[in-house]
């Protein structure tokens, strides 16, 4: 490519594979397009195509999952991550309602954990603050 294109591939490719995504750009450039990734070192498939077939990689793909934190994104595409906080609303409203009709539960529901809940900050607690501790 003399001159290279504007909006060439290069660039974004080696920032890929430097920030840690290239074993899932293999995977994915396998699994879905059936093309070897090493064929753009080759000088059989462009960096721009490359770049263009990586941008139009499914959601549920392996460099999705790489690029937002890891394996355990796998499979988690936006209707799944809906699905389970559904499933959630609906299993401690039905808990609620047994509740406030009087009745007892064993334990409270469980929720379906979705990639990233185990690094969410619990609430914040200003109980011992300084500032709320003067409070009368």
């Amino acid at each position: 490519m003399a001159g290279g294109h504007p909006a060439g591939g290069s660039a974004g490719l080696g920032e890929l594979i430097e920030a840690g995504h290239g074993a899932a750009l293999l995977a994915d450039f396998q699994r879905y397009y059936r093309l070897d990734l090493a064929d753009v070192w080759r000088g059989r498939l462009s960096p721009r195509r490359a770049m263009v077939l990586a941008e139009h990689l499914p959601e549920d793909s392996a460099l999705a999952a790489s690029l937002a934190g890891g394996p355990e994104h796998r499979g988690w595409t936006l209707q799944t991550h809906l699905l389970a906080h559904l499933l959630n609303a609906v299993r401690f409203a039905d808990a609620n309602n047994v509740r406030v009709n009087g009745g007892k539960l064993k334990r409270d529901p469980e929720p379906v954990k979705t990639p990233g809940t185990a690094r969410r900050r619990s609430a914040l607690d200003l109980s011992t603050h300084p500032l709320a501790l003067d409070l009368p």
